[in-house]
């Protein structure tokens, strides 16, 4: 779930479920450069949260849910250096922009639950153009 925690020293991974993940299929141009630094990822899982498309756009939208029923697939990314990390996320936020924010969340691994921040929606409704992908996982948006 969610917390309000906007800035914590604590926080040290970024949970990307979209073009920001190192395994995205998408082709956006900014995925390569801001993951060529990363020094580990990992896949993971977050409740409460649906994923959403729009075939005219490139990118996904995580939404909050609070449903424990709802999770999305995310890769927790980690970089060598808490300095590198800040600049990350630095040049995430920025990347992101107006139409997310960043929130601290709680991700499932295989065998733990890690702290990570993730860009979710800040839209409280989207509109008919946007469809929900049932698996969670933006690699299986469009089954062909």
């Amino acid at each position: 779930m969610s917390s309000n925690i906007e800035n914590s020293t604590d926080v040290q991974l970024l949970a990307t479920y979209g073009t920001l993940r190192d395994d995205d299929n998408s082709g956006a141009p900014w995925t390569h450069n801001f993951i060529k630094d990363i020094s580990g990822a990992t896949s993971g899982t977050v409740a409460g949260y649906q994923l959403f498309d729009n075939a005219s756009l490139n990118y996904p939208f995580a939404v909050f849910t609070g449903n424990p029923k709802d999770t999305i697939v995310v890769r927790l990314l980690s970089w060598q250096s808490k300095e590198e990390f800040q600049k990350k996320i630095h040049e995430g936020d920025i990347l992101e922009g107006d139409e997310y924010e960043r929130k601290v969340v709680d991700v499932l691994t295989e065998n733990k639950t890690k702290l990570a921040y993730i860009y979710v929606s800040k839209s409280k409704s989207l509109d008919a153009d946007w469809k929900i992908i049932p698996s969670g996982d933006w690699l299986r948006r469009n089954p062909k």
